[in-house]
């Protein structure tokens, strides 16, 4: 039986805040590695990558982590804004999301408003929420190596 090493959430919530359309993450169970392979719509896949496609595919040491699909940007900006006290950003928040350019006002209005730095310290906590979601379902040992993030 392969042994799994232990993994820190925070760890994980990066590389879930890296992904990027047109790639998948995976990490390697037994060395705790985080991989990136291309899924080839943005760029052909190299002799390495090749390699790396076939070990994924017919080991077990490989879990594939949540892309962006899965973790749901536009919710998680959604839940932020229906969660800000303040009555009146709550609701400019939630104006920009339905809206144009959704992502695009979101940010700026964060900006406008002086709470990116809420917003995003949130966001990173709302990702670890996530990650140990994750590490859960798929059975990958975990630890939490940030003093008092009570997820």
């Amino acid at each position: 039986m392969m042994k799994k090493v232990t993994i820190s959430i925070e760890y994980i919530a990066d590389a879930m805040e890296a992904t990027m359309d047109g790639w998948e993450q995976f990490l390697n169970l037994e060395t705790g590695e985080i991989v990136s392979l291309s899924d080839g719509t943005w760029s052909d896949r190299d002799e390495d990558d090749e390699v790396l496609a076939e070990e994924i595919d017919t080991t077990d040491k490989y879990v594939r982590l949540p892309n962006q699909y899965d973790i749901h940007e536009y919710e998680i900006m959604e839940e932020f804004a229906y969660a800000t006290p303040n009555q009146r950003y709550q609701e400019k928040l939630l104006h920009v999301l339905r809206g144009r350019k959704p992502y695009r006002n979101f940010k700026d209005e964060i900006n406008c408003l002086g709470i990116s730095e809420t917003y995003y310290a949130w966001r990173l906590i709302t990702l670890c929420k996530k990650a140990k979601n994750w590490c859960e379902e798929n059975e990958v040992p975990y630890e939490i190596r940030t003093e008092g993030l009570n997820i």
